[in-house]
Protein backbone atom coordinates (compact mmCIF):
# COMPACT_ATOMS: atom_id res chain seq x y z
CA UNK A 1 0.00 0.00 0.00
CA UNK A 2 1.57 3.41 -0.75
CA UNK A 3 2.02 5.74 1.92
CA UNK A 4 1.13 8.54 -0.16
CA UNK A 5 -2.33 7.18 -0.75
CA UNK A 6 -5.44 8.74 1.53
CA UNK A 7 -7.33 5.97 3.37
CA UNK A 8 -9.53 5.29 6.37
CA UNK A 9 -8.20 2.92 8.32
CA UNK A 10 -11.42 1.04 10.72
CA UNK A 11 -10.00 -1.36 13.01
CA UNK A 12 -12.82 -3.37 14.93
CA UNK A 13 -15.24 -5.84 15.22
CA UNK A 14 -17.44 -7.78 12.45
CA UNK A 15 -20.18 -9.84 13.30
CA UNK A 16 -23.20 -11.88 11.94
CA UNK A 17 -26.23 -10.19 13.11
CA UNK A 18 -29.37 -12.21 13.69
CA UNK A 19 -31.89 -10.11 13.42
CA UNK A 20 -35.97 -10.40 14.75
CA UNK A 21 -38.54 -7.36 13.53
CA UNK A 22 -41.52 -7.88 16.21
CA UNK A 23 -43.80 -4.94 17.45
CA UNK A 24 -42.66 -4.99 20.43
CA UNK A 25 -40.06 -6.28 23.19
CA UNK A 26 -40.18 -9.08 25.51
CA UNK A 27 -40.54 -8.42 29.19
CA UNK A 28 -37.90 -11.22 30.83
CA UNK A 29 -39.47 -14.60 31.14
CA UNK A 30 -41.70 -13.62 28.22
CA UNK A 31 -41.97 -14.96 24.90
CA UNK A 32 -43.28 -12.53 21.77
CA UNK A 33 -44.38 -14.64 18.56
CA UNK A 34 -44.71 -13.33 15.17
CA UNK A 35 -41.45 -11.82 14.17
CA UNK A 36 -39.55 -11.78 10.85
CA UNK A 37 -36.11 -13.21 11.21
CA UNK A 38 -33.59 -11.98 8.75
CA UNK A 39 -29.11 -12.48 8.74
CA UNK A 40 -27.27 -10.01 7.93
CA UNK A 41 -23.73 -8.48 8.35
CA UNK A 42 -22.39 -6.27 11.15
CA UNK A 43 -20.21 -5.49 13.77
CA UNK A 44 -19.26 -1.57 14.63
CA UNK A 45 -16.22 -1.74 12.77
CA UNK A 46 -17.25 -3.50 9.87
CA UNK A 47 -20.60 -1.71 9.21
CA UNK A 48 -18.33 1.69 9.51
CA UNK A 49 -15.81 0.17 7.04
CA UNK A 50 -18.81 0.18 4.92
CA UNK A 51 -20.33 3.32 5.92
CA UNK A 52 -17.04 5.02 4.37
CA UNK A 53 -16.49 2.87 1.49
CA UNK A 54 -19.59 3.44 0.12
CA UNK A 55 -19.13 7.50 1.30
CA UNK A 56 -16.25 7.54 -1.71
CA UNK A 57 -13.14 6.72 0.36
CA UNK A 58 -10.66 3.99 -0.11
CA UNK A 59 -10.91 1.82 2.92
CA UNK A 60 -8.88 -0.91 5.32
CA UNK A 61 -10.73 -3.28 7.72
CA UNK A 62 -8.85 -4.81 10.19
CA UNK A 63 -10.23 -7.15 12.18
CA UNK A 64 -10.53 -11.17 13.13
CA UNK A 65 -13.49 -13.72 12.09
CA UNK A 66 -13.39 -17.14 12.63
CA UNK A 67 -12.62 -20.14 10.55
CA UNK A 68 -16.17 -20.32 9.89
CA UNK A 69 -18.92 -19.79 7.20
CA UNK A 70 -20.02 -16.89 8.53
CA UNK A 71 -15.80 -15.14 8.69
CA UNK A 72 -15.86 -16.36 4.96
CA UNK A 73 -19.51 -14.76 4.16
CA UNK A 74 -18.35 -11.44 6.07
CA UNK A 75 -15.07 -11.53 4.03
CA UNK A 76 -16.47 -11.74 1.15
CA UNK A 77 -19.17 -9.03 1.21
CA UNK A 78 -16.93 -6.79 3.12
CA UNK A 79 -14.38 -7.35 -0.26
CA UNK A 80 -17.68 -6.78 -2.49
CA UNK A 81 -18.11 -3.66 -0.87
CA UNK A 82 -14.57 -2.30 -2.54
CA UNK A 83 -12.93 -2.57 1.03
CA UNK A 84 -9.20 -3.78 1.81
CA UNK A 85 -9.91 -6.73 4.04
CA UNK A 86 -6.22 -8.68 3.04
CA UNK A 87 -4.92 -7.64 6.40
CA UNK A 88 -8.04 -9.22 8.39
CA UNK A 89 -7.13 -12.20 10.41
CA UNK A 90 -8.84 -15.74 10.51
CA UNK A 91 -8.60 -17.57 13.38
CA UNK A 92 -8.87 -21.30 13.57
CA UNK A 93 -9.66 -21.43 16.94
CA UNK A 94 -12.61 -19.09 18.04
CA UNK A 95 -15.56 -18.65 16.38
CA UNK A 96 -16.75 -15.60 14.10
CA UNK A 97 -18.63 -12.77 16.30
CA UNK A 98 -22.42 -13.31 16.40
CA UNK A 99 -25.54 -10.31 17.55
CA UNK A 100 -28.87 -11.15 18.12
CA UNK A 101 -30.77 -8.30 17.73
CA UNK A 102 -34.49 -7.21 18.36
CA UNK A 103 -36.43 -4.64 16.72
CA UNK A 104 -39.40 -3.43 17.60
CA UNK A 105 -42.42 -1.51 15.67
CA UNK A 106 -40.73 1.71 16.22
CA UNK A 107 -37.61 0.80 14.59
CA UNK A 108 -36.04 0.83 18.07
CA UNK A 109 -33.36 -1.88 19.57
CA UNK A 110 -31.98 -4.04 21.88
CA UNK A 111 -28.86 -5.82 21.22
CA UNK A 112 -26.96 -8.85 22.85
CA UNK A 113 -22.85 -10.11 21.33
CA UNK A 114 -21.27 -13.38 21.53
CA UNK A 115 -18.09 -11.00 20.53
CA UNK A 116 -15.70 -14.74 19.38
CA UNK A 117 -12.61 -13.47 17.43
CA UNK A 118 -13.27 -9.92 17.97
CA UNK A 119 -12.08 -10.69 21.27
CA UNK A 120 -8.68 -12.06 20.14
CA UNK A 121 -6.88 -9.45 18.66
CA UNK A 122 -3.89 -8.83 19.99
CA UNK A 123 -1.16 -6.03 20.97
CA UNK A 124 1.27 -8.51 18.63
CA UNK A 125 -1.40 -8.17 15.73
CA UNK A 126 -0.99 -4.52 16.19
CA UNK A 127 2.63 -4.12 15.97
CA UNK A 128 2.53 -6.50 12.87
CA UNK A 129 -0.17 -3.40 11.20
CA UNK A 130 1.73 -1.03 12.30
CA UNK A 131 2.68 0.54 9.00
CA UNK A 132 -0.70 0.64 7.80
CA UNK A 133 -1.72 2.76 11.12
CA UNK A 134 0.82 4.74 10.90
CA UNK A 135 0.27 6.12 7.00
CA UNK A 136 -3.61 6.12 7.25
CA UNK A 137 -5.20 9.74 6.69
CA UNK A 138 -8.20 8.55 9.58
CA UNK A 139 -8.47 5.66 12.08
CA UNK A 140 -11.43 4.61 13.60
CA UNK A 141 -12.03 2.28 16.55
CA UNK A 142 -14.79 0.86 18.56
CA UNK A 143 -14.74 -0.71 21.95
CA UNK A 144 -15.76 -4.38 20.45
CA UNK A 145 -12.35 -5.09 20.47
CA UNK A 146 -9.52 -5.44 23.69
CA UNK A 147 -8.47 -2.29 25.81
CA UNK A 148 -4.67 -3.19 25.65
CA UNK A 149 -5.39 -3.39 21.85
CA UNK A 150 -6.71 0.10 21.97
CA UNK A 151 -4.93 1.53 23.50
CA UNK A 152 -1.60 0.12 21.46
CA UNK A 153 -3.21 1.65 18.33
CA UNK A 154 -3.43 5.18 19.72
CA UNK A 155 0.31 5.13 21.24
CA UNK A 156 1.10 4.33 17.52
CA UNK A 157 -0.72 7.52 16.09
CA UNK A 158 0.39 9.59 18.98
CA UNK A 159 3.55 10.04 17.20
CA UNK A 160 2.17 10.22 13.65
CA UNK A 161 -0.17 12.73 11.58
CA UNK A 162 -3.21 10.85 11.26
CA UNK A 163 -6.33 12.13 12.67
CA UNK A 164 -8.15 9.64 14.99
CA UNK A 165 -11.41 8.95 15.85
CA UNK A 166 -12.35 6.71 18.87
CA UNK A 167 -16.25 5.84 19.25
CA UNK A 168 -16.71 4.50 22.69
CA UNK A 169 -18.95 2.09 22.30
CA UNK A 170 -20.02 -0.19 23.81
CA UNK A 171 -18.84 1.68 26.38
CA UNK A 172 -15.84 0.58 28.64
CA UNK A 173 -13.42 2.43 30.87
CA UNK A 174 -11.15 4.69 29.27
CA UNK A 175 -7.88 6.14 30.84
CA UNK A 176 -7.80 9.64 30.71
CA UNK A 177 -4.28 9.59 29.75
CA UNK A 178 -5.63 7.89 26.49
CA UNK A 179 -8.34 10.22 26.18
CA UNK A 180 -6.17 12.69 25.70
CA UNK A 181 -3.96 11.21 22.77
CA UNK A 182 -7.15 10.95 20.44
CA UNK A 183 -8.43 13.91 18.08
CA UNK A 184 -11.92 13.32 18.20
CA UNK A 185 -14.28 11.08 20.47
CA UNK A 186 -17.82 10.41 19.22
CA UNK A 187 -20.12 8.88 21.90
CA UNK A 188 -24.34 9.17 22.04
CA UNK A 189 -25.40 10.66 25.31
CA UNK A 190 -26.01 7.51 27.14
CA UNK A 191 -22.11 7.05 26.79
CA UNK A 192 -21.05 10.63 27.24
CA UNK A 193 -22.70 10.25 30.50
CA UNK A 194 -21.09 7.09 31.64
CA UNK A 195 -17.48 8.41 30.49
CA UNK A 196 -18.03 11.88 32.62
CA UNK A 197 -19.20 9.11 35.77
CA UNK A 198 -15.83 6.93 34.74
CA UNK A 199 -13.64 9.84 35.09
CA UNK A 200 -14.76 10.58 39.19
CA UNK A 201 -16.28 13.88 37.95
CA UNK A 202 -19.23 15.40 39.95
CA UNK A 203 -22.60 14.26 39.24
CA UNK A 204 -24.92 16.69 36.94
CA UNK A 205 -28.34 16.96 37.62
CA UNK A 206 -30.42 15.33 34.48
CA UNK A 207 -32.89 16.92 34.37
CA UNK A 208 -30.77 20.06 33.86
CA UNK A 209 -31.81 21.72 30.26
CA UNK A 210 -27.60 22.41 29.84
CA UNK A 211 -27.11 18.73 30.80
CA UNK A 212 -25.29 17.44 27.91
CA UNK A 213 -23.25 20.80 27.41
CA UNK A 214 -22.43 20.76 31.26
CA UNK A 215 -20.91 17.03 30.76
CA UNK A 216 -18.75 17.85 27.47
CA UNK A 217 -17.67 21.44 29.24
CA UNK A 218 -16.39 18.96 31.88
CA UNK A 219 -14.40 16.47 29.82
CA UNK A 220 -12.73 19.61 27.76
CA UNK A 221 -11.56 20.21 31.67
CA UNK A 222 -9.81 17.31 31.83
CA UNK A 223 -8.01 17.62 28.35
CA UNK A 224 -10.10 16.12 26.02
CA UNK A 225 -10.23 18.13 22.70
CA UNK A 226 -12.85 17.20 20.60
CA UNK A 227 -16.33 15.73 21.28
CA UNK A 228 -19.15 14.56 18.75
CA UNK A 229 -22.36 13.53 20.94
CA UNK A 230 -24.90 11.99 18.57
CA UNK A 231 -28.39 12.64 19.95
CA UNK A 232 -30.70 10.70 17.64
CA UNK A 233 -33.66 11.96 16.66
CA UNK A 234 -32.44 15.19 17.96
CA UNK A 235 -29.61 15.36 16.06
CA UNK A 236 -25.57 15.89 17.20
CA UNK A 237 -23.27 18.51 19.00
CA UNK A 238 -19.84 19.27 17.95
CA UNK A 239 -17.62 20.94 20.86
CA UNK A 240 -14.00 21.44 20.04
CA UNK A 241 -12.08 22.91 22.92
CA UNK A 242 -9.19 24.26 20.97
CA UNK A 243 -11.38 26.62 18.78
CA UNK A 244 -13.79 27.04 21.50
CA UNK A 245 -16.70 26.16 19.00
CA UNK A 246 -20.19 24.52 20.14
CA UNK A 247 -22.50 23.92 17.63
CA UNK A 248 -25.63 21.73 17.76
CA UNK A 249 -26.34 20.31 14.36
CA UNK A 250 -30.40 19.39 14.16
CA UNK A 251 -31.56 16.32 13.06
CA UNK A 252 -33.24 15.95 9.14
CA UNK A 253 -36.98 14.53 10.42
CA UNK A 254 -37.27 11.16 8.58
CA UNK A 255 -39.66 8.24 9.55
CA UNK A 256 -37.29 5.34 11.17
CA UNK A 257 -38.06 2.00 10.62
CA UNK A 258 -34.49 0.46 12.13
CA UNK A 259 -31.77 2.66 14.03
CA UNK A 260 -29.73 -0.77 13.82
CA UNK A 261 -26.16 1.06 12.81
CA UNK A 262 -27.21 4.65 12.44
CA UNK A 263 -24.02 5.53 14.55
CA UNK A 264 -21.80 3.66 12.63
CA UNK A 265 -23.11 5.00 9.59
CA UNK A 266 -22.21 8.14 11.60
CA UNK A 267 -18.87 7.42 12.41
CA UNK A 268 -17.96 6.00 8.83
CA UNK A 269 -19.04 8.67 6.62
CA UNK A 270 -17.39 11.17 9.00
CA UNK A 271 -13.86 9.80 9.21
CA UNK A 272 -14.51 9.46 4.65
CA UNK A 273 -15.63 13.06 4.57
CA UNK A 274 -12.29 14.19 6.80
CA UNK A 275 -10.33 11.66 4.93
CA UNK A 276 -11.26 13.25 1.58
CA UNK A 277 -10.01 17.07 3.26
CA UNK A 278 -13.71 18.57 4.36
CA UNK A 279 -13.37 20.39 8.02
CA UNK A 280 -14.90 19.22 11.13
CA UNK A 281 -18.21 21.02 10.61
CA UNK A 282 -18.99 20.19 7.08
CA UNK A 283 -17.80 16.15 7.56
CA UNK A 284 -19.97 16.35 10.27
CA UNK A 285 -23.38 17.44 8.64
CA UNK A 286 -22.52 15.04 5.63
CA UNK A 287 -22.54 12.41 8.98
CA UNK A 288 -25.85 13.32 9.82
CA UNK A 289 -27.71 13.49 6.97
CA UNK A 290 -26.08 10.13 6.18
CA UNK A 291 -27.79 8.66 9.12
CA UNK A 292 -30.87 10.28 8.64
CA UNK A 293 -31.00 7.59 4.94
CA UNK A 294 -29.67 4.65 7.42
CA UNK A 295 -32.34 4.78 9.70
CA UNK A 296 -35.05 4.69 7.04
CA UNK A 297 -34.09 1.16 5.44
CA UNK A 298 -33.43 -2.30 7.69
CA UNK A 299 -30.41 -3.87 8.07
CA UNK A 300 -26.88 -2.62 9.44
CA UNK A 301 -24.57 -2.87 6.29
CA UNK A 302 -27.41 -2.65 4.38
CA UNK A 303 -29.21 0.29 5.34
CA UNK A 304 -25.73 2.81 4.88
CA UNK A 305 -26.01 4.90 2.04
CA UNK A 306 -23.78 5.36 -1.24
CA UNK A 307 -22.13 8.97 -1.56
CA UNK A 308 -24.75 10.28 -4.82
CA UNK A 309 -27.44 9.82 -1.93
CA UNK A 310 -25.81 11.33 0.78
CA UNK A 311 -25.01 14.39 -1.55
CA UNK A 312 -28.72 15.13 -2.99
CA UNK A 313 -30.10 15.49 0.64
CA UNK A 314 -27.29 17.21 1.96
CA UNK A 315 -28.14 20.11 -1.14
CA UNK A 316 -31.63 20.33 0.32
CA UNK A 317 -30.66 21.12 3.50
CA UNK A 318 -27.62 22.83 3.33
CA UNK A 319 -26.23 25.62 1.61
CA UNK A 320 -22.04 26.09 1.68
Amino acid sequence: MASNDNYVLIIGSSNMDLNIYSKRFPIPGETVTGGIFTQSFGGKGANQAVASSRSGSKTVFIGRVGQDPFGSQMLENLTNEGIDTTRVIVDPEHASGVAVILIDSNGQNMISVAPGANAEITPEDIQNIKDIIENATVIVVQMEIPMDVIRDIFNITSKKNVITILNPAPFKEIPLKLLKQIDIITPNENELSQLHSSLGLKELQKNDQDYILNLINDLHGQGVNTIIVTLGNKGCFVSNKDKEEQIHVPAIKVSAIDTVGAGDCFNGVLASRLCEGYELLIATRYANVAASIAVTKTGAQSSMPFFAEIEKRFNQYYII
